[in-house]
């Protein structure tokens, strides 16, 4: 009986540390990855969760090619598991948002290497929340 309630406990332990979202503060480069949530510590509403959930268009020029058209990239954020907003660099895209009074900025979409680009599940996106 005892080894059942400490399996529980460490189990029950182990589930919760899994779920811990990484904590940034504001106007810190951050980045994260695909499906990924992290948490930024704010001064008025406390703490605001971000999550990267869709690679939405990705026409930039592939590493090691040649184009004639930068082309753009555009993603979309979940904020605070309520609110939905598309940010992208390029041209004809918007690099940020205003949230709850702080500034949402995409700086950047990357790939874990070269090979990878284009592939939603193998990008990350830097942001900074201001």
């Amino acid at each position: 009986m005892h080894k059942r309630v400490l399996f529980l406990v460490f189990s029950v332990t182990l589930i919760l540390s899994s779920c811990k979202k990484e904590v940034f503060l504001l106007n810190e480069d951050v980045s994260i990855g695909f499906n990924s949530i992290i948490l930024v510590e704010t001064m008025d509403n406390g703490q605001m969760d971000v999550q990267y959930v869709e690679l939405l268009e990705e026409s930039r020029c592939p590493p090691d090619e040649y184009c004639v058209w930068a082309g753009y990239v555009k993603v979309k954020l979940k904020l605070d598991d309520e609110q939905y907003v598309e940010l992208g660099l390029g041209e004809t895209t918007i690099d940020s948002v205003v949230y709850n009074n702080h500034i949402i900025k995409l700086l950047s979409v990357e790939y874990d290497s070269d090979d990878d680009f284009g592939e939603e599940n193998k990008s990350s996106v830097v942001i900074r929340v201001d």
